[in-house]
């Protein structure tokens, strides 16, 4: 290939490649897509001011479109019934021999379900991070977003048990994702990892972040103020949040007509 064959279909191409190819079975998202496109043309202007064959690459973004998949249209989470035989599975699990893994399972799928931390947070967790703020709330240091300290918050009743087991077990400064032979969990170990807990649940869905979407549509569910879950899942913008709102009025629309 030479540098005057690359094109605009070039790029939607090789965006494609990175999807059939994702390590974790993710889709890209759409930002993610056009976040991806914003870095590559900026590369390749760079390339076109300092290429010796006076080439001059020129790309249209407004011409590339992108379909919205189903699974971006419609919110994945849990439903009441799931999220019991998911904790009831957890709790069969640590009373197994594998009693670090089963542990560790435990903190990792409780720590995005109920404390709303990205996946990426939550296998970064030290012992060290969490604080007690009262006799009923944890607060948890982790590293969000663009390398900012953040802090997350849950209930402390939720974790107890996971954390008494780790504070006999580990030094405070250690991570507390590990796999059996001492190294640092991964995304892609976590995603095997909870997928599986899921199909023994009986629970057909599948990924990470609906854990955290889970936590979002039960507050919206229970009528908790849009501002105050924009807090609690530290996202930058209201907008982003106002997703489940969306979201769980579409669920009211489909039971009122299917009464």
């Amino acid at each position: 290939m030479q540098i005057n064959d690359i094109k605009t279909t070039f790029l939607v191409n090789f965006l494609n490649y990175l999807e059939n190819n994702s390590k974790n079975g993710n889709k890209l998202s759409k930002k993610t897509k056009i976040t991806y496109l914003r870095v590559l043309t900026s590369f390749f202007s760079f390339i076109s001011d300092n290429n010796d064959d006076l080439f001059i690459f020129s790309f249209d973004m407004k011409k590339i479109r992108f379909r919205t998949e189903k699974s971006e249209e419609k919110l994945n989470y849990l439903n009441e019934n799931e999220i019991i035989r998911l904790n009831n599975v957890l709790e069969k699990e640590k009373a197994k021999k594998e009693v670090y893994n089963s542990f560790r399972n435990s903190l990792l799928i409780k720590l995005m379900l109920y404390g709303g931390l990205r996946i990426s947070e939550a296998l970064n967790v030290k012992l060290c991070d969490f604080e007690e703020v009262d006799d009923e709330i944890l607060k948890i240091s982790i590293i969000g977003k663009g390398g900012k300290e953040q802090f997350a918050f849950i209930k402390k009743e939720e974790v107890d048990d996971e954390l008494e087991y780790f504070k006999e077990n580990i030094q405070d400064s250690d991570y507390i994702m590990q796999t059996s032979t001492g190294k640092h969990l991964n995304r892609s170990n976590a995603f095997l990892i909870v997928n599986n807990i899921y199909a023994k649940a009986l629970i057909s869905k599948k990924g990470l972040h609906l854990l955290r979407h889970t936590l979002a549509m039960r507050l919206t569910a229970k009528g908790t103020n849009l501002v105050v879950i924009q807090k609690i899942l530290r996202h930058a913008n209201l907008n982003t949040t106002t997703i489940y709102a969306k979201a769980t009025n579409d669920t009211i629309k489909t039971a009122l007509l299917n009464n």
